[in-house]
């Protein structure tokens, strides 16, 4: 989430807890007044080329990056990727695509790097006007109404004058592809800015965060022109159930590593030093309250997820009516 903006409430959401009201209307209306400040000539004119740098920080997405990078590929004018150290087969497939697409991708292996600085090389890496934060487990619609190249169209139409922040909602997936967490099946954040070398990622908390200036517009655009596919391998689900609380200690000297952290806390959360078993206990207690996945909500899924949803490697696993675990092939 920005550090200066939060969203207005969403009437389309399902889930209240996304869409927080607005807690100052007063700073809101001064923020208004402030972005016309490069229209006003009070700052400078965005001065860079007319077009949409596709910006994916990425690690162990072998299961989602190429129908990821396939769904916004159309849109990008370049697509920027940096690699934090993938050990599952994605950097290879990366290597591939961008090899095939080597006038639109270009490719870092940077397994140095922390978060945030993984987030500020790749956003200093991009050329154009918009700078676009996309995932490596997200996949856009391709047609029909909620197409993603109906969002480029839109973010083209904005006055090249002044400077933007698009907060953008996206269904998430959890489990596997045809289940939900009901805690959380939108999310909302802020995906798109104009680009300024004084617009930069922090970490605030136990989550980064991109720092604009008070004369950044904040629009809200809630349809839902992608899906967050939060379907991983059990180990990727352990990890990243440790995953927020290790951000927000943020004690790297003795804790260098999330890898690091989870032995230190394994036994004392799921009751065994073993990852096996303990990656089996976090997949049952995050999708024992999951809820099946409705299309007359939420729309179809994505085009270019309808291969895998033939042929699932995930599936959650029931029994007299209740989640019990689940599969993993």
């Amino acid at each position: 989430m920005s550090i200066n903006d939060t969203p207005e409430k969403n009437p389309l959401s399902v889930t209240a807890n996304q869409n927080p009201d607005a807690k100052n209307h007063l700073s809101r209306f001064f923020r208004r007044l402030a972005s016309n400040a490069s229209k006003l000539k009070l700052v400078p004119y965005p001065n860079r080329p007319e077009g949409l740098s596709v910006m994916m920080r990425v690690k162990n997405e072998v299961d989602w990056i190429t129908p990821s990078i396939q769904s916004i590929k159309d849109i990008a004018d370049e697509i920027i990727i940096v690699d934090n150290g993938s050990t599952d087969g994605t950097y290879k497939i990366l290597e591939e695509m961008t090899l095939r697409e080597k006038n639109l991708i270009k490719l870092w292996n940077r397994p140095d790097l922390g978060h945030c600085s993984l987030s500020n090389f790749a956003l200093g890496q991009t050329r154009f006007r918009w700078v676009f934060r996309w995932d490596g487990d997200m996949v856009a619609h391709t047609s029909g109404e909620y197409a993603i190249s109906r969002l480029r169209e839109r973010l083209l139409t904005l006055d090249s004058r002044r400077y933007y922040l698009v907060y953008l909602r996206h269904i998430n997936l959890s489990g596997d592809l045809f289940h939900q967490d009901p805690k959380e099946m939108v999310h909302i954040e802020e995906y798109i800015h104009t680009f300024s070398p004084v617009a930069q990622y922090v970490h605030p908390g136990r989550f980064e965060a991109i720092k604009v200036p008070k004369y950044y517009q904040v629009l809200f655009w809630y349809e839902p022109y992608s899906f967050h596919v939060n379907v991983k391998p059990a180990r990727r689900m352990l990890l990243r159930y440790f995953w927020e609380n290790w951000m927000e200690l943020k004690d790297y000297s003795t804790f260098p590593t999330l890898e690091d952290y989870v032995n230190q806390t394994i036994e004392r959360e799921f009751g065994t030093t073993s990852w096996e078993m303990a990656e089996e206990i976090c997949a049952q207690r995050i999708c024992q309250d999951h809820v099946r996945y409705d299309p007359n909500i939420f729309g179809p899924h994505p085009e270019l997820l309808k291969p895998y949803l033939e042929r699932a490697r995930y599936g959650l696993i029931y029994k007299n009516g209740k989640i019990i675990g689940r599969d993993e092939n």
